[in-house]
C-alpha cells in the first residue's frame, strides 16, 4: 500500500514544481526519497516543493528535504517550500526552524517571488 506520492511538473526550463502527498514517515520517505532527490537536486534550478497534500512530516522526511535543498544550493539552485493551509506541516517546520534553511511560503505567489529573488 502506497502511503506517499510524488508528482512533478516543469514550469520552465529552470523551474520545477514537485508535489508530495501522504505521510512523510519512514515508510513514505522510503517510497519516494530517491526520486525526490533526483528531481530536486540533479541540476541547478529553482524548485518549488508543494507540501500542501502532506498529512504527516516525520524527522526522516525533514532530513530528506533539507539534504536535497542543501545539495541543490551547492549546485547553484534554490528550493522553496509551499505549505498553503497545512497547519500540521507548518507546526513541524516551525518547531525545528526549517525556515532558517529553506524559505517556507504559505501561498504560491509568495513562493514564486522567493524563487525569483
Amino acid at each position: 500500500m502506497t502511503t506517499t506520492s510524488i508528482e512533478h511538473e516543469d514550469l520552465a526550463e529552470d523551474l520545477r514544481r514537485i508535489r508530495l502527498s501522504g505521510r512523510l514517515d519512514m515508510v513514505g520517505v522510503g517510497e519516494i526519497e530517491m526520486r525526490f532527490t533526483s528531481l530536486a537536486a540533479s541540476r541547478p534550478m529553482r524548485v518549488l516543493v508543494d507540501l500542501t497534500g502532506v498529512s504527516f512530516l516525520a524527522s526522516v522526511g525533514l532530513r530528506c528535504i533539507i539534504h536535497s535543498a542543501k545539495a541543490l544550493e551547492q549546485k547553484g539552485g534554490k528550493m522553496v517550500l509551499l505549505l498553503g493551509d497545512n497547519t500540521v506541516v507548518r507546526g513541524t517546520l516551525d518547531t525545528v526552524g526549517v525556515s532558517e534553511i529553506i524559505p517556507v511560503c504559505h501561498d504560491e505567489a509568495s513562493a514564486m517571488d522567493a524563487l525569483a529573488g
